[in-house]
């Protein structure tokens, strides 16, 4: 288990911490989730390590959402969100750019539907296939793929309003 914390801790917190938007919450679920993990390990049956870490991080995201609904309603607030970024030569400027783009992305990636958000989030930042998304959310290969056109549709649109334009994209 270490190994693979060590291996995939980081992209989990971060996955965790885009959905829950709190750097505290993500650490509770990251733990919630390695213990889950080393518990239901015995249930990994050869599929992708990563993929089955990540469906177990999403029921823990979706547990504990279910239990802030209950007390408070789900907000998020991405604006503490930032990139990693493993190149060392990008300027200061450069990486500011990085890392306000990256905000605006996830502000605004934090409008869609939950079903959106996870599908487009999971697609297009951790480039995981149709399939491990299928796994991942339960849902059908043709739900995910009608999910991420329709979310990345929406933030075309969100991003056009935002910013007058977005035909780039």
């Amino acid at each position: 288990m270490d190994h693979i914390y060590r291996q995939y801790g980081q992209d989990l917190y971060r996955y965790l911490y885009s959905l829950a938007a709190s750097p505290q919450v993500a650490e509770d679920l990251m733990q919630d989730t390695f213990c889950k993990a080393y518990v239901y390990l015995e249930s990994y049956d050869n599929e992708r390590i990563k993929a089955w870490l990540f469906k177990v991080a999403y029921h823990a995201f979706i547990d504990w959402q279910r239990k802030e609904r209950r007390s408070t309603p789900y907000e998020p607030a991405w604006m503490e969100q930032t990139v990693a970024s493993g190149d060392t030569a990008r300027s200061a400027e450069q990486e500011a750019l990085a890392r306000e783009a990256a905000e605006s992305w996830l502000s605004l990636l934090g409008k869609l539907t939950i079903n959106k958000r996870h599908v487009v989030l999971l697609r297009d930042h951790y480039q995981l296939s149709y399939q491990e998304i299928a796994d991942i959310t339960g849902m059908s290969i043709s739900s995910v793929k009608i999910n991420i056109h329709r979310g990345r549709e929406e933030l075309r649109r969100l991003i056009k309003q935002a910013y007058g334009g977005g035909d780039d994209l």
